[in-house]
């Protein structure tokens, strides 16, 4: 099977079997949280803090609303930036990579309550929540299927 065949269903399985926040995680693990876990929070009247740690051009093409724009390297410069008295949920396209890095230094740095975004983005809006985004200048999002065909990696 190709690889993108593989990370196809290692995908679809991560947004199949949803897993709850746990809060017992030590500082070198991601801690993964789904959309309906936030939505519950949110729904809860819990404040929650989105960081979204792809690049500028990707946070423009659609993001969660209120989000933060921070890239995943940069997450250890800005801390003073960033909430310690509510959830902080990173998130990238799939939280794959990014997101998950971005809440294991955090949590290093002292953010007991980071996240990562269980299917990222992509999980977020096929639950059917909303995205904001700036379509006159976002370009286009590309499906999964559709970078593997065209050697275009999103993370």
């Amino acid at each position: 099977m190709r690889a993108c065949g593989l990370f196809a269903v290692a995908a679809f399985l991560v947004v199949a079997a949803p897993v709850q926040a746990e809060e017992t995680a030590s500082v070198s693990e991601s801690v993964y949280v789904t959309p309906g876990a936030v939505r519950s929070w949110q729904m809860e009247g819990k404040e929650v803090f989105f960081l979204d740690v792809r690049e500028a051009d990707e946070f423009e093409a659609g993001h969660l609303p209120g989000a933060k724009n921070i890239l995943w390297t940069q997450v250890g410069s800005v801390t003073d930036q960033l909430p310690k008295d509510r959830p902080i949920v990173t998130y990238c396209i799939h939280s794959a990579h990014r997101a998950p890095e971005a809440a294991k230094t955090l949590r290093s740095l002292g953010f007991p309550n980071a996240y990562v975004l269980e299917g990222g983005i992509v999980a977020w809006q096929a639950g059917g929540l909303s995205l904001r985004a700036n379509t006159a200048r976002a370009p286009e999002i590309l499906p999964y299927s559709d970078r593997c065909a065209t050697g275009k990696k999103q993370g």
